[in-house]
Protein backbone atom coordinates (compact mmCIF):
# COMPACT_ATOMS: atom_id res chain seq x y z
CA UNK A 1 0.00 0.00 0.00
CA UNK A 2 1.24 3.58 -0.98
CA UNK A 3 -0.34 7.41 -0.81
CA UNK A 4 -1.07 9.04 -3.92
CA UNK A 5 -1.34 12.30 -4.20
CA UNK A 6 -4.59 13.95 -6.67
CA UNK A 7 -5.12 17.48 -8.16
CA UNK A 8 -7.61 17.92 -9.60
CA UNK A 9 -9.77 21.55 -11.62
CA UNK A 10 -13.05 21.65 -12.30
CA UNK A 11 -13.87 23.60 -15.51
CA UNK A 12 -14.68 27.02 -15.64
CA UNK A 13 -13.04 27.55 -12.23
CA UNK A 14 -9.73 28.15 -11.16
CA UNK A 15 -9.13 26.66 -7.84
CA UNK A 16 -6.69 23.59 -7.71
CA UNK A 17 -8.23 21.39 -5.17
CA UNK A 18 -5.75 18.15 -3.49
CA UNK A 19 -6.60 15.01 -1.70
CA UNK A 20 -4.66 11.80 -1.44
CA UNK A 21 -5.63 8.12 -1.88
CA UNK A 22 -4.83 5.14 -0.58
CA UNK A 23 -3.67 3.30 -3.28
CA UNK A 24 -2.30 -0.95 -3.89
CA UNK A 25 -0.63 -1.69 -6.72
CA UNK A 26 -1.12 -5.64 -8.89
CA UNK A 27 0.07 -7.65 -11.25
CA UNK A 28 -2.29 -8.54 -14.38
CA UNK A 29 -1.16 -9.89 -17.93
CA UNK A 30 -0.90 -6.69 -19.32
CA UNK A 31 1.41 -5.24 -16.36
CA UNK A 32 1.08 -3.86 -13.02
CA UNK A 33 -1.55 -1.36 -12.16
CA UNK A 34 -2.96 0.03 -9.23
CA UNK A 35 -5.93 0.17 -7.43
CA UNK A 36 -7.64 2.87 -5.18
CA UNK A 37 -8.84 1.05 -1.73
CA UNK A 38 -9.78 4.30 0.18
CA UNK A 39 -10.35 8.54 -0.35
CA UNK A 40 -8.14 10.06 2.48
CA UNK A 41 -9.06 13.74 2.31
CA UNK A 42 -6.54 16.08 2.33
CA UNK A 43 -3.72 14.68 4.72
CA UNK A 44 -1.54 17.57 6.70
CA UNK A 45 1.26 15.18 8.10
CA UNK A 46 4.76 15.71 6.20
CA UNK A 47 5.08 13.69 2.56
CA UNK A 48 8.16 11.54 4.29
CA UNK A 49 5.56 10.12 6.44
CA UNK A 50 3.12 9.22 4.15
CA UNK A 51 4.62 5.66 3.80
CA UNK A 52 4.66 5.15 7.72
CA UNK A 53 1.12 5.95 7.66
CA UNK A 54 0.41 3.17 4.26
CA UNK A 55 2.52 0.66 6.71
CA UNK A 56 0.58 1.09 9.92
CA UNK A 57 -3.11 0.68 8.12
CA UNK A 58 -1.73 -2.23 6.12
CA UNK A 59 -0.55 -3.61 9.73
CA UNK A 60 -3.53 -2.50 11.86
CA UNK A 61 -6.11 -4.58 9.24
CA UNK A 62 -3.57 -7.17 8.61
CA UNK A 63 -3.76 -7.75 12.74
CA UNK A 64 -0.17 -7.53 13.20
CA UNK A 65 1.70 -5.44 15.70
CA UNK A 66 3.88 -2.35 15.11
CA UNK A 67 7.98 -3.47 15.65
CA UNK A 68 8.19 0.32 15.22
CA UNK A 69 6.66 2.83 17.90
CA UNK A 70 5.05 5.63 15.43
CA UNK A 71 4.08 9.03 16.13
CA UNK A 72 0.49 9.27 18.14
CA UNK A 73 -1.11 11.80 15.07
CA UNK A 74 -0.15 8.84 12.86
CA UNK A 75 -1.52 6.01 14.88
CA UNK A 76 -4.82 7.62 15.01
CA UNK A 77 -5.28 8.19 11.63
CA UNK A 78 -4.45 4.71 10.99
CA UNK A 79 -6.82 3.72 13.25
CA UNK A 80 -9.41 5.60 11.25
CA UNK A 81 -8.59 5.00 8.08
CA UNK A 82 -8.01 1.15 8.76
CA UNK A 83 -11.69 1.04 10.30
CA UNK A 84 -13.24 2.68 6.79
CA UNK A 85 -11.23 0.34 4.59
CA UNK A 86 -12.69 -2.67 6.63
CA UNK A 87 -15.94 -0.99 6.56
CA UNK A 88 -15.94 -0.75 3.15
CA UNK A 89 -14.65 -4.00 2.71
CA UNK A 90 -17.82 -5.10 4.69
CA UNK A 91 -20.70 -3.35 2.65
CA UNK A 92 -18.88 -4.98 -0.54
CA UNK A 93 -19.37 -8.41 1.38
CA UNK A 94 -23.15 -9.73 0.52
CA UNK A 95 -25.14 -11.02 3.58
CA UNK A 96 -25.03 -14.48 4.63
CA UNK A 97 -28.79 -16.24 3.85
CA UNK A 98 -28.27 -19.82 5.71
CA UNK A 99 -26.83 -20.02 8.80
CA UNK A 100 -22.82 -21.63 7.68
CA UNK A 101 -22.11 -24.93 9.52
CA UNK A 102 -20.52 -24.29 12.82
CA UNK A 103 -16.97 -23.54 12.65
CA UNK A 104 -14.23 -24.00 15.14
CA UNK A 105 -11.81 -21.21 14.77
CA UNK A 106 -8.93 -20.35 17.32
CA UNK A 107 -9.20 -16.71 17.88
CA UNK A 108 -6.81 -14.67 20.64
CA UNK A 109 -9.49 -13.38 23.36
CA UNK A 110 -6.97 -10.05 23.71
CA UNK A 111 -7.32 -9.02 20.14
CA UNK A 112 -11.37 -8.32 19.66
CA UNK A 113 -11.95 -5.13 19.20
CA UNK A 114 -16.30 -4.06 18.78
CA UNK A 115 -16.14 -1.07 15.82
CA UNK A 116 -19.06 0.82 14.17
CA UNK A 117 -22.18 0.23 16.37
CA UNK A 118 -25.22 1.81 14.85
CA UNK A 119 -28.56 1.80 15.37
CA UNK A 120 -31.04 -0.22 14.05
CA UNK A 121 -34.23 -1.13 16.02
CA UNK A 122 -36.23 1.93 15.25
CA UNK A 123 -34.80 2.30 11.50
CA UNK A 124 -35.63 -0.98 10.92
CA UNK A 125 -39.58 -1.01 12.39
CA UNK A 126 -40.24 2.51 10.78
CA UNK A 127 -38.93 1.55 6.99
CA UNK A 128 -40.97 -1.76 7.07
CA UNK A 129 -43.81 -0.03 8.23
CA UNK A 130 -43.66 2.75 5.29
CA UNK A 131 -43.16 -0.16 2.81
CA UNK A 132 -46.22 -1.60 3.87
CA UNK A 133 -47.91 1.66 2.80
CA UNK A 134 -46.50 1.16 -0.98
CA UNK A 135 -44.47 4.47 -0.58
CA UNK A 136 -41.96 3.39 -3.05
CA UNK A 137 -44.70 1.90 -5.75
CA UNK A 138 -46.46 5.15 -5.20
CA UNK A 139 -42.82 6.83 -5.81
CA UNK A 140 -41.86 5.37 -8.83
CA UNK A 141 -45.31 5.03 -10.58
CA UNK A 142 -44.36 9.35 -9.91
CA UNK A 143 -40.80 8.76 -11.44
CA UNK A 144 -38.60 8.68 -9.02
CA UNK A 145 -35.68 6.91 -9.44
CA UNK A 146 -34.51 3.92 -7.44
CA UNK A 147 -31.19 5.86 -5.51
CA UNK A 148 -34.08 9.08 -4.85
CA UNK A 149 -36.68 6.57 -3.57
CA UNK A 150 -34.35 5.55 -1.06
CA UNK A 151 -33.07 8.59 -0.13
CA UNK A 152 -37.09 9.63 0.62
CA UNK A 153 -37.73 6.66 2.64
CA UNK A 154 -34.41 7.80 4.48
CA UNK A 155 -35.81 11.30 5.17
CA UNK A 156 -38.87 10.01 6.66
CA UNK A 157 -37.34 7.09 8.55
CA UNK A 158 -34.91 9.82 9.75
CA UNK A 159 -37.63 12.27 10.86
CA UNK A 160 -39.56 9.24 13.02
CA UNK A 161 -36.28 7.96 14.46
CA UNK A 162 -33.99 11.03 14.80
CA UNK A 163 -36.51 14.09 14.11
CA UNK A 164 -34.52 16.97 13.82
CA UNK A 165 -32.78 19.40 10.64
CA UNK A 166 -31.69 18.11 7.54
CA UNK A 167 -28.16 19.31 8.63
CA UNK A 168 -28.71 16.94 12.05
CA UNK A 169 -30.39 13.71 9.88
CA UNK A 170 -27.08 13.92 7.81
CA UNK A 171 -24.52 13.91 10.59
CA UNK A 172 -27.34 10.44 11.60
CA UNK A 173 -27.04 9.23 8.65
CA UNK A 174 -22.98 8.97 8.76
CA UNK A 175 -22.33 8.42 12.61
CA UNK A 176 -25.72 6.92 14.37
CA UNK A 177 -28.09 4.85 11.84
CA UNK A 178 -27.58 1.43 10.07
CA UNK A 179 -29.97 2.46 8.22
CA UNK A 180 -27.35 2.22 5.10
CA UNK A 181 -27.24 -1.14 5.53
CA UNK A 182 -31.14 -1.17 5.18
CA UNK A 183 -31.32 0.89 2.48
CA UNK A 184 -28.43 -1.13 0.82
CA UNK A 185 -27.07 2.54 -0.26
CA UNK A 186 -23.68 3.66 0.22
CA UNK A 187 -24.24 7.40 1.85
CA UNK A 188 -20.50 8.34 2.36
CA UNK A 189 -20.38 10.95 0.28
CA UNK A 190 -24.20 12.24 0.74
CA UNK A 191 -24.57 15.98 1.08
CA UNK A 192 -27.32 17.96 2.67
CA UNK A 193 -27.88 19.66 -0.77
CA UNK A 194 -28.93 16.06 -2.22
CA UNK A 195 -31.72 15.67 0.85
CA UNK A 196 -33.11 19.40 0.14
CA UNK A 197 -33.11 18.18 -3.80
CA UNK A 198 -35.39 15.21 -2.71
CA UNK A 199 -37.45 17.35 -0.32
CA UNK A 200 -38.47 19.34 -3.55
CA UNK A 201 -39.57 16.62 -5.50
CA UNK A 202 -41.44 15.07 -2.94
CA UNK A 203 -43.04 18.53 -2.86
CA UNK A 204 -43.88 18.80 -6.12
CA UNK A 205 -46.09 16.08 -5.72
CA UNK A 206 -47.29 16.91 -2.80
CA UNK A 207 -51.17 16.00 -3.63
CA UNK A 208 -50.52 12.87 -5.49
CA UNK A 209 -48.30 11.41 -2.41
CA UNK A 210 -50.97 12.93 0.20
CA UNK A 211 -53.47 10.91 -2.10
CA UNK A 212 -51.66 7.83 -2.39
CA UNK A 213 -51.06 7.18 0.98
CA UNK A 214 -54.17 7.82 2.24
CA UNK A 215 -55.86 5.47 -0.76
CA UNK A 216 -53.71 2.79 0.78
CA UNK A 217 -54.34 3.38 4.59
CA UNK A 218 -58.17 3.08 3.69
CA UNK A 219 -57.66 -0.03 2.23
CA UNK A 220 -54.79 -1.03 4.73
CA UNK A 221 -57.02 -0.67 7.92
CA UNK A 222 -60.48 -0.81 6.45
CA UNK A 223 -61.57 2.90 7.59
CA UNK A 224 -65.12 4.46 7.28
CA UNK A 225 -63.79 8.57 7.09
CA UNK A 226 -67.10 9.34 7.86
CA UNK A 227 -66.47 11.81 10.34
CA UNK A 228 -63.59 15.03 9.38
CA UNK A 229 -61.55 16.47 12.33
CA UNK A 230 -60.13 19.63 11.20
CA UNK A 231 -58.12 22.21 13.48
CA UNK A 232 -55.27 24.39 12.98
CA UNK A 233 -51.82 25.20 14.96
CA UNK A 234 -48.54 27.04 14.24
CA UNK A 235 -45.04 26.30 14.27
CA UNK A 236 -42.39 29.30 15.02
CA UNK A 237 -39.24 30.17 13.32
CA UNK A 238 -35.92 30.42 15.22
CA UNK A 239 -35.15 33.34 12.70
CA UNK A 240 -36.87 37.06 13.12
CA UNK A 241 -37.01 37.57 9.09
CA UNK A 242 -40.52 37.20 7.74
CA UNK A 243 -41.33 36.24 4.42
CA UNK A 244 -44.76 35.45 2.05
CA UNK A 245 -45.03 32.24 4.47
CA UNK A 246 -43.83 33.72 8.08
CA UNK A 247 -45.74 36.27 9.31
CA UNK A 248 -45.94 37.60 13.13
CA UNK A 249 -49.44 36.32 14.80
CA UNK A 250 -50.82 34.82 17.57
CA UNK A 251 -48.33 31.82 18.57
CA UNK A 252 -50.09 29.26 20.17
CA UNK A 253 -46.58 28.56 21.60
CA UNK A 254 -46.36 31.68 23.60
CA UNK A 255 -43.59 32.63 21.15
CA UNK A 256 -45.29 36.28 19.98
CA UNK A 257 -41.93 37.19 19.61
CA UNK A 258 -40.87 35.38 16.54
CA UNK A 259 -42.46 34.66 12.90
CA UNK A 260 -45.32 31.62 12.51
CA UNK A 261 -46.24 29.67 9.89
CA UNK A 262 -49.84 28.44 10.26
CA UNK A 263 -50.84 24.08 9.72
CA UNK A 264 -54.19 23.00 8.98
CA UNK A 265 -54.79 19.34 9.38
CA UNK A 266 -58.05 17.16 8.42
CA UNK A 267 -58.27 13.83 10.42
CA UNK A 268 -60.52 10.73 10.04
CA UNK A 269 -62.29 9.14 13.26
CA UNK A 270 -59.67 7.31 13.46
CA UNK A 271 -56.77 9.74 13.59
CA UNK A 272 -55.67 8.85 9.91
CA UNK A 273 -54.25 12.34 8.40
CA UNK A 274 -56.58 13.29 4.94
CA UNK A 275 -54.95 16.55 3.92
CA UNK A 276 -52.91 18.90 5.28
CA UNK A 277 -52.44 22.86 4.17
CA UNK A 278 -49.76 25.60 5.01
CA UNK A 279 -51.17 29.21 5.40
CA UNK A 280 -49.29 32.37 6.47
CA UNK A 281 -48.79 33.00 10.22
CA UNK A 282 -50.70 35.49 10.65
CA UNK A 283 -53.91 33.91 8.53
CA UNK A 284 -57.55 34.49 9.95
CA UNK A 285 -58.41 30.56 11.29
CA UNK A 286 -62.22 31.05 9.79
CA UNK A 287 -61.02 31.72 6.31
CA UNK A 288 -59.07 28.50 6.02
CA UNK A 289 -62.07 26.14 6.10
CA UNK A 290 -63.21 26.48 2.28
CA UNK A 291 -59.65 25.77 1.03
CA UNK A 292 -60.08 22.19 3.50
CA UNK A 293 -63.79 21.41 1.80
CA UNK A 294 -62.82 21.85 -1.59
CA UNK A 295 -60.69 19.08 -0.84
CA UNK A 296 -62.86 16.85 0.83
CA UNK A 297 -65.70 16.72 -1.76
CA UNK A 298 -69.56 16.30 -1.19
CA UNK A 299 -69.99 12.87 -2.94
CA UNK A 300 -70.48 11.55 0.63
CA UNK A 301 -72.36 13.79 3.43
CA UNK A 302 -69.78 13.66 6.40
CA UNK A 303 -69.42 14.99 9.73
CA UNK A 304 -67.27 17.96 10.18
CA UNK A 305 -66.28 18.58 13.61
CA UNK A 306 -64.35 21.82 14.22
CA UNK A 307 -63.23 24.06 17.29
CA UNK A 308 -64.67 27.46 18.31
CA UNK A 309 -62.55 29.53 16.58
CA UNK A 310 -63.33 28.21 13.40
CA UNK A 311 -67.16 28.20 14.10
CA UNK A 312 -68.39 31.32 12.36
CA UNK A 313 -71.61 31.52 11.59
CA UNK A 314 -70.54 31.25 7.69
CA UNK A 315 -68.75 28.28 7.87
CA UNK A 316 -71.44 26.57 9.57
CA UNK A 317 -73.84 27.73 7.22
CA UNK A 318 -71.02 26.82 4.23
CA UNK A 319 -70.64 23.50 5.73
CA UNK A 320 -74.65 22.74 5.29
CA UNK A 321 -74.27 24.58 1.48
CA UNK A 322 -71.63 22.08 0.51
CA UNK A 323 -73.75 18.79 1.96
CA UNK A 324 -71.94 18.46 4.89
CA UNK A 325 -73.10 18.44 9.03
CA UNK A 326 -70.92 19.48 11.54
CA UNK A 327 -70.25 19.30 15.36
CA UNK A 328 -68.49 22.56 17.37
CA UNK A 329 -68.99 24.67 20.38
CA UNK A 330 -70.63 27.08 20.71
CA UNK A 331 -69.41 30.46 19.93
CA UNK A 332 -71.96 31.91 22.34
CA UNK A 333 -74.56 30.94 25.16
CA UNK A 334 -78.10 30.28 24.14
CA UNK A 335 -80.16 32.16 26.37
CA UNK A 336 -82.28 29.27 27.95
CA UNK A 337 -83.05 28.50 31.51
CA UNK A 338 -82.29 24.74 32.87
CA UNK A 339 -83.64 23.11 36.33
CA UNK A 340 -80.55 21.29 38.25
CA UNK A 341 -82.68 18.12 37.92
CA UNK A 342 -82.84 18.21 34.21
CA UNK A 343 -78.61 17.32 33.77
CA UNK A 344 -78.32 13.79 32.56
CA UNK A 345 -74.58 12.17 33.65
CA UNK A 346 -72.73 11.09 30.52
CA UNK A 347 -69.40 10.35 31.81
CA UNK A 348 -67.62 9.19 34.39
CA UNK A 349 -64.45 7.62 35.03
CA UNK A 350 -61.39 8.37 37.13
CA UNK A 351 -60.25 11.47 35.52
CA UNK A 352 -63.51 13.37 35.34
CA UNK A 353 -67.77 13.26 35.43
CA UNK A 354 -69.48 15.03 33.02
CA UNK A 355 -73.16 16.09 33.23
CA UNK A 356 -75.21 17.33 30.06
CA UNK A 357 -78.70 18.62 29.17
CA UNK A 358 -79.70 18.17 25.72
CA UNK A 359 -82.58 20.22 23.63
CA UNK A 360 -83.76 20.77 20.33
CA UNK A 361 -83.41 24.56 18.82
CA UNK A 362 -85.40 24.74 15.52
CA UNK A 363 -82.70 22.74 13.37
CA UNK A 364 -79.66 22.31 15.61
CA UNK A 365 -79.35 19.93 18.59
CA UNK A 366 -77.16 21.62 21.78
CA UNK A 367 -75.92 19.91 24.57
CA UNK A 368 -74.71 21.90 27.41
CA UNK A 369 -72.02 20.25 29.18
CA UNK A 370 -70.61 21.12 33.18
CA UNK A 371 -67.66 19.73 34.61
CA UNK A 372 -66.02 19.60 38.04
CA UNK A 373 -62.88 18.60 36.91
CA UNK A 374 -62.58 21.31 34.16
CA UNK A 375 -64.27 24.09 36.80
CA UNK A 376 -61.54 22.87 38.83
CA UNK A 377 -58.54 23.69 36.00
CA UNK A 378 -60.42 27.03 34.84
CA UNK A 379 -60.79 28.25 38.11
CA UNK A 380 -56.74 27.62 39.30
CA UNK A 381 -56.18 29.48 35.79
CA UNK A 382 -58.67 31.99 36.56
CA UNK A 383 -56.84 32.86 39.89
CA UNK A 384 -53.27 32.73 38.35
CA UNK A 385 -54.20 35.09 35.90
CA UNK A 386 -56.19 37.63 38.31
CA UNK A 387 -54.28 37.75 41.27
CA UNK A 388 -50.92 37.92 38.41
CA UNK A 389 -53.05 40.65 36.64
CA UNK A 390 -53.83 43.15 39.59
CA UNK A 391 -50.61 42.93 41.28
CA UNK A 392 -48.68 43.78 37.72
CA UNK A 393 -51.31 46.83 37.84
CA UNK A 394 -50.86 48.00 41.57
CA UNK A 395 -47.52 48.16 40.65
CA UNK A 396 -47.79 50.21 38.08
CA UNK A 397 -49.84 52.29 39.95
CA UNK A 398 -47.34 52.56 43.11
CA UNK A 399 -44.66 53.52 40.62
CA UNK A 400 -46.64 56.69 39.39
CA UNK A 401 -45.41 58.45 43.18
CA UNK A 402 -41.83 56.56 42.72
CA UNK A 403 -38.72 58.91 41.90
CA UNK A 404 -38.16 57.82 38.63
CA UNK A 405 -41.41 55.33 38.03
CA UNK A 406 -43.27 55.24 34.73
CA UNK A 407 -45.49 58.25 34.77
CA UNK A 408 -45.70 59.90 31.10
CA UNK A 409 -49.33 58.94 29.56
CA UNK A 410 -47.67 57.49 25.95
CA UNK A 411 -45.75 54.99 28.13
CA UNK A 412 -48.21 53.92 30.94
CA UNK A 413 -50.56 52.59 28.43
CA UNK A 414 -47.76 51.21 26.72
CA UNK A 415 -47.27 49.68 29.75
CA UNK A 416 -50.98 48.29 30.19
CA UNK A 417 -51.22 47.37 27.37
CA UNK A 418 -48.69 44.73 27.85
CA UNK A 419 -50.08 43.66 30.60
CA UNK A 420 -53.18 42.99 29.51
CA UNK A 421 -51.61 40.51 26.56
CA UNK A 422 -49.81 38.65 29.16
CA UNK A 423 -52.78 38.36 31.09
CA UNK A 424 -55.23 38.07 28.26
CA UNK A 425 -57.95 35.57 29.72
CA UNK A 426 -59.16 37.71 32.45
CA UNK A 427 -57.80 41.08 30.96
CA UNK A 428 -61.15 41.99 28.96
CA UNK A 429 -63.42 41.42 31.48
CA UNK A 430 -61.58 44.87 33.35
CA UNK A 431 -62.23 48.15 32.86
CA UNK A 432 -59.00 50.28 33.59
CA UNK A 433 -58.80 53.67 34.06
CA UNK A 434 -56.02 56.63 33.91
CA UNK A 435 -56.44 59.48 34.68
CA UNK A 436 -53.64 62.06 33.80
CA UNK A 437 -53.19 65.97 34.05
CA UNK A 438 -50.96 67.62 30.97
CA UNK A 439 -49.61 64.29 30.01
CA UNK A 440 -48.50 62.87 33.46
CA UNK A 441 -50.55 59.89 34.46
CA UNK A 442 -52.04 60.81 38.02
CA UNK A 443 -53.98 57.64 39.03
CA UNK A 444 -54.32 54.03 37.79
CA UNK A 445 -58.00 52.45 38.63
CA UNK A 446 -59.77 49.71 37.96
CA UNK A 447 -62.97 47.39 38.45
CA UNK A 448 -64.24 44.05 37.02
CA UNK A 449 -66.92 45.16 34.35
CA UNK A 450 -69.13 41.96 35.07
CA UNK A 451 -68.60 39.96 37.48
CA UNK A 452 -70.98 37.14 36.39
CA UNK A 453 -69.79 36.94 32.99
CA UNK A 454 -66.62 36.49 34.34
CA UNK A 455 -67.77 33.19 36.59
CA UNK A 456 -69.35 31.80 33.60
CA UNK A 457 -66.06 32.30 31.53
CA UNK A 458 -64.35 29.83 33.90
CA UNK A 459 -67.56 27.35 35.01
CA UNK A 460 -66.41 24.28 33.55
CA UNK A 461 -69.38 24.37 30.95
CA UNK A 462 -69.77 24.71 27.30
CA UNK A 463 -72.52 24.21 24.63
CA UNK A 464 -71.94 21.78 21.78
CA UNK A 465 -74.11 22.30 18.51
CA UNK A 466 -74.47 19.87 15.66
CA UNK A 467 -76.97 19.99 12.27
CA UNK A 468 -77.19 16.13 13.38
CA UNK A 469 -80.59 15.73 14.66
CA UNK A 470 -80.54 11.66 14.96
CA UNK A 471 -77.22 11.69 18.22
CA UNK A 472 -77.99 10.88 21.50
CA UNK A 473 -76.37 13.50 24.09
CA UNK A 474 -73.47 11.10 25.02
CA UNK A 475 -72.61 10.36 21.07
CA UNK A 476 -72.55 14.26 20.69
CA UNK A 477 -70.26 14.53 23.35
CA UNK A 478 -67.73 11.59 22.90
CA UNK A 479 -67.44 12.93 19.20
CA UNK A 480 -66.42 16.51 20.47
CA UNK A 481 -64.21 14.66 22.50
CA UNK A 482 -62.29 12.97 19.24
CA UNK A 483 -61.33 16.20 18.63
CA UNK A 484 -58.26 15.47 20.83
CA UNK A 485 -57.00 13.17 18.17
CA UNK A 486 -56.16 16.51 15.68
CA UNK A 487 -54.44 18.00 19.46
CA UNK A 488 -52.44 14.56 19.76
CA UNK A 489 -51.40 14.69 16.25
CA UNK A 490 -50.25 18.17 16.35
CA UNK A 491 -48.83 17.57 19.63
CA UNK A 492 -46.29 14.40 17.84
CA UNK A 493 -45.71 16.16 15.11
CA UNK A 494 -43.80 19.34 17.34
CA UNK A 495 -42.55 16.96 19.87
CA UNK A 496 -42.02 13.56 17.87
CA UNK A 497 -41.54 14.06 14.27
CA UNK A 498 -39.68 17.45 14.46
CA UNK A 499 -42.55 20.06 13.17
CA UNK A 500 -40.05 22.37 15.40
CA UNK A 501 -38.03 23.91 16.08
CA UNK A 502 -37.66 25.06 12.37
CA UNK A 503 -34.04 27.02 10.84
CA UNK A 504 -35.01 27.44 7.30
CA UNK A 505 -35.46 30.99 5.66
CA UNK A 506 -36.73 30.60 2.56
CA UNK A 507 -40.41 29.05 2.26
CA UNK A 508 -39.82 26.51 -0.28
CA UNK A 509 -37.59 24.76 2.22
CA UNK A 510 -40.25 25.41 5.38
CA UNK A 511 -42.90 23.80 3.33
CA UNK A 512 -39.94 20.81 2.33
CA UNK A 513 -39.24 20.71 6.43
CA UNK A 514 -43.06 20.25 7.22
CA UNK A 515 -44.43 18.04 4.69
CA UNK A 516 -41.51 15.47 6.00
CA UNK A 517 -42.98 15.44 9.23
CA UNK A 518 -46.66 14.89 7.26
CA UNK A 519 -44.94 11.98 5.60
CA UNK A 520 -43.70 10.42 9.15
CA UNK A 521 -47.24 11.27 10.90
CA UNK A 522 -48.82 8.82 8.24
CA UNK A 523 -46.33 5.88 9.61
CA UNK A 524 -46.57 6.83 12.90
CA UNK A 525 -50.49 6.92 13.13
CA UNK A 526 -49.80 3.53 11.01
CA UNK A 527 -47.32 2.37 13.33
CA UNK A 528 -49.95 2.98 16.40
CA UNK A 529 -52.73 1.35 15.09
CA UNK A 530 -51.45 -1.85 14.26
CA UNK A 531 -49.78 -1.69 17.85
CA UNK A 532 -52.75 -0.72 19.31
CA UNK A 533 -54.55 -3.93 17.51
CA UNK A 534 -52.06 -6.13 18.97
CA UNK A 535 -52.65 -4.29 22.87
CA UNK A 536 -49.35 -2.06 22.81
CA UNK A 537 -50.22 1.39 23.70
CA UNK A 538 -47.23 2.92 24.40
CA UNK A 539 -46.15 6.11 23.01
CA UNK A 540 -44.11 6.50 20.02
CA UNK A 541 -41.20 8.46 21.45
CA UNK A 542 -40.97 4.94 24.65
CA UNK A 543 -41.14 2.44 21.62
CA UNK A 544 -38.18 4.58 20.02
CA UNK A 545 -35.87 4.94 22.90
CA UNK A 546 -36.81 0.64 23.15
CA UNK A 547 -35.75 -0.20 20.24
CA UNK A 548 -32.27 1.87 19.99
CA UNK A 549 -30.82 -0.91 22.07
CA UNK A 550 -31.13 -2.83 18.66
CA UNK A 551 -27.09 -2.19 16.88
CA UNK A 552 -25.35 -3.36 14.30
CA UNK A 553 -22.12 -4.24 15.11
CA UNK A 554 -18.41 -5.01 13.49
CA UNK A 555 -16.07 -7.34 15.56
CA UNK A 556 -12.58 -7.67 14.56
CA UNK A 557 -10.37 -10.42 16.10
CA UNK A 558 -7.08 -11.98 15.23
CA UNK A 559 -7.21 -16.12 14.45
CA UNK A 560 -3.77 -18.45 15.54
CA UNK A 561 -3.08 -18.71 11.35
CA UNK A 562 -2.73 -14.95 11.63
CA UNK A 563 -5.71 -13.77 9.86
CA UNK A 564 -7.64 -10.70 10.80
CA UNK A 565 -11.14 -11.96 10.99
CA UNK A 566 -14.15 -9.59 10.93
CA UNK A 567 -17.26 -10.25 11.47
CA UNK A 568 -20.60 -7.89 10.80
CA UNK A 569 -24.05 -8.84 12.99
CA UNK A 570 -27.35 -7.62 14.45
CA UNK A 571 -27.40 -7.58 18.21
CA UNK A 572 -29.94 -10.07 19.36
CA UNK A 573 -32.82 -8.83 19.69
CA UNK A 574 -35.02 -8.62 23.18
CA UNK A 575 -38.09 -8.50 24.71
CA UNK A 576 -38.90 -5.75 22.80
CA UNK A 577 -38.27 -6.78 19.64
CA UNK A 578 -40.19 -9.73 19.67
CA UNK A 579 -43.28 -7.64 20.39
CA UNK A 580 -42.98 -5.82 17.31
CA UNK A 581 -42.28 -8.62 14.93
CA UNK A 582 -45.39 -10.33 16.02
CA UNK A 583 -47.17 -6.75 15.90
CA UNK A 584 -45.91 -6.17 12.15
CA UNK A 585 -45.37 -10.05 11.19
CA UNK A 586 -41.75 -9.15 10.19
CA UNK A 587 -38.32 -11.05 11.47
CA UNK A 588 -37.28 -9.74 15.16
CA UNK A 589 -33.36 -9.40 13.86
CA UNK A 590 -32.99 -6.88 10.56
CA UNK A 591 -30.36 -8.06 7.76
CA UNK A 592 -28.17 -10.97 8.42
CA UNK A 593 -24.17 -11.83 9.34
CA UNK A 594 -21.41 -10.08 7.14
CA UNK A 595 -18.25 -12.13 7.36
CA UNK A 596 -14.32 -10.88 5.92
CA UNK A 597 -11.22 -12.51 6.48
CA UNK A 598 -8.13 -10.00 5.64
Amino acid sequence: MFIKEVTKKNKGYDKTFVYHQLVESYRTEKGPRQRKLLNLGKLTIPKDQWKTLANRIEEIISGQTSLIEVDEQIEQLAQRYASLLIQNKLKQEKVEKKESPQETETIFTGSVKFRDARSIGGEYISLMMLRKLKFNELLKKLGFKEKDIKLAELLIVGRLVHPSSEWATLRWVKRQSAIDELLELDLSRLSHNKLYRITDQLLEHKDKIENGLVEQERLLFSLQEKIILYDLTNTYFESSRTSELKARGRSKDKRHDMPLVTLGLVLDEDGFPKESRLFSGNVSEPETLSKILDTIGGKVRKLIILDAGIATEENLQLITKRGHDYLVVSRSKPEIEIEENAFKEINHDQRHKVEAYLYRKDKELYLYCRSASRQKKEEAIRQFHQQRFEAELKYAAESLHKKRGTKKYPKVLERIGRIKERHAKVAYFYDITVEHHNGIVTEISWKIKDEQKMDDRFSGTYYLRTSRLDLTDREIWQLYISLTDVEDGFRSLKSELGLRPNFHQKDKRIEGHIFISILAFHVLISLQKQLHDAGVYHRWTTIRELLSVQQRVSVEMKTQKGDLLVIRDTTEPEAIHYLMAQAFKIKPKPLGMKKIRI
